[in-house]
């Protein structure tokens, strides 16, 4: 066995241990998941998606080095946009008629700017993520990303007909 192999054996073995024990923490929390408070659960679905990250894209252990940092100060910077969005969003359906002309177009100029910034922060990471993982890599992360998202909504969704698990 030559030094190349032995790496990739060691690699191998990581990422099926790391996901290993991923599951095994998740089967431990999971009869508790009724009692859980909102911070847990949140807590509970970032390790899934970051495991579920994990095996889909398959990173080598440079890559992940790499990967990570910029990745988790993506979703930070991703969910401020949309928390701001959502804020606005709300504005935007309580806005009374009596709203004057001005506090319109002002309202719509920034629901509209916060989606470019939402647009300009994923362009400006896709860039960064180019730098660190293969471009099939970045493309698998979407798709990634999209899958975990229907899996999640499908878990949720199922859940309240007393079903669990995606499908």
């Amino acid at each position: 066995m030559n030094k190349i192999e032995s790496e990739k054996i060691k690699i191998t073995m990581k990422r099926i241990l790391f996901t290993a024990l991923t599951g095994f923490l998740l089967l431990i929390i999971s009869p508790v998941f009724g009692q859980e408070s909102h911070e847990a659960r949140w807590e509970k679905m970032k390790a899934e998606k970051v495991a579920f990250l994990t095996t889909q894209l398959a990173l080598t252990s440079a890559e992940a080095e790499k990967f990570w940092p910029i990745y988790n100060e993506m979703e930070k910077q991703r969910w401020d946009a949309q928390k701001a969005r959502r804020e606005l969003e709300n504005k935007v359906s309580e806005a009374e008629e009596s709203l004057s002309e001005n506090e319109v177009i002002k309202l719509t100029r920034e629901f509209a700017g916060s989606m470019a910034k939402e647009g300009a922060l994923m362009s400006g990471y896709n860039e960064k993520l180019l730098k660190v993982i293969p471009a099939k890599k970045v493309l698998k992360l979407y798709k990634a990303e999209n899958e975990f998202r229907m899996n999640m909504i499908r878990k949720y969704r199922d859940g309240d007909k007393g079903e669990k698990g995606p499908k």
